[in-house]
């Protein structure tokens, strides 16, 4: 703090000293930070089997849609896809859901 223009001796040095304090890093509490191999290849495939699990849902509509299917043949379509495919699905979200809370 400046008295009368005039910056007291020493000053610049406490400004640098809190500017460090400031701003060093701190350490991660996230396990999952550090980018591990193998917990980004889990999380890769996990993804591509939630995106691919909506495409095909939006495939058999468009299948549907295309060959002009009553509602019963929209459903007997969609249990029988959602039946092989939920599944896997479900272990996925249930493994990543039990990960985030841990």
């Amino acid at each position: 703090m400046a008295v009368n223009g005039v910056e007291p001796e020493g000053m610049d040095d406490i400004d640098a000293a809190n500017n460090e304090e400031n701003h060093e890093e701190k350490p991660s509490t996230d396990k999952y930070s550090q980018s591990d191999p193998k917990e980004s290849t889990r999380s890769l495939i996990a993804q591509i089997y939630v995106c691919a699990f909506f495409i095909v849902i939006g495939v058999v509509f468009l299948i549907g849609w295309y060959s002009c299917f009553a509602v019963d043949d929209y459903k007997d379509m969609l249990v029988t896809v959602s039946g092989i495919l939920s599944g896997p699905l479900g272990f996925i979200v249930g493994y990543y859901f039990k990960a985030s809370s841990e």
